[in-house]
């Protein structure tokens, strides 16, 4: 009977300390996230290589914390906007949604991320649970806005194009350190390259706006 008293004792007093540890380390994370966070947003006034540079010695260091580059860059993405949905990290991450969904519900057992809002379905969308918007805790109604509307962007297919073509520029402006500026009339070029089933003007508009949105001056 004393024995069973003391095992219960023991196993009390292991879950206090449990509760005690989980406390400590959402603490933690939260002071981690707010110190990533200060330090992605510190790149906005920097150029594009010095910005990508510096984001890059964070996701080497953030590494190292989670043990895993799938978890790394969603808890960067996280820390770089506020909130997200699981569609708008596969597109912007290239990851599988598989990889996706084990990196959301390890940061969700971390206490790093909860959901914030249901997405509203889409017409013609096919059925199944309604998309969630994820957000860390310091994320704010604004970022929860933009996360949603990013959402809704990244659904359609002329938007998703227009991105990959704004990619593709921005990523020779990391090789060539140019100058932060482009025509409208080489964007237009770069549209044409792919004979895609869309209006090239349509196409055009929507990633001048993606690499205006990122910094980069668009001379029409």
């Amino acid at each position: 009977m004393s024995n069973t008293v003391a095992l219960d004792r023991a196993r009390s007093a292991n879950k206090k300390r449990l509760v005690r540890r989980t406390g400590v380390s959402e603490l933690n994370f939260a002071k981690y996230i707010d110190i990533f966070r200060k330090l992605l947003l510190l790149n906005e006034k920097n150029d594009l290589s010095t910005t990508l540079k510096n984001i890059q010695e964070l996701m080497s260091f953030s590494e190292k914390i989670f043990s895993s580059k799938a978890v790394s860059e969603t808890f960067l993405y996280f820390c770089l906007h506020g909130a997200s949905t699981a569609w708008v990290l596969q597109c912007e991450l290239n990851m599988p949604e598989a990889t996706v969904y084990r990196a959301l519900k390890r940061l969700r057992a971390m206490g790093v991320v909860v959901p914030a809002l249901k997405v509203s379905k889409v017409k013609r969308s096919k059925g199944g649970p309604r998309p969630t918007v994820w957000a860390i805790d310091s994320a704010s109604p604004n970022e929860v806005g933009t996360a949603l509307k990013h959402h809704y962007r990244m659904l359609s297919p002329k938007f998703r194009v227009a991105e990959e073509i704004a990619q593709t520029i921005l990523d020779e402006f990391q090789e060539k350190e140019a100058p932060l500026e482009i025509k409208y009339t080489e964007i237009m070029f770069h549209v044409k390259e792919l004979k895609i089933p869309f209006k090239g003007p349509d196409i055009a508009d929507l990633a001048a706006q993606y690499l205006h949105e990122r910094g980069i001056k668009v001379w029409r």
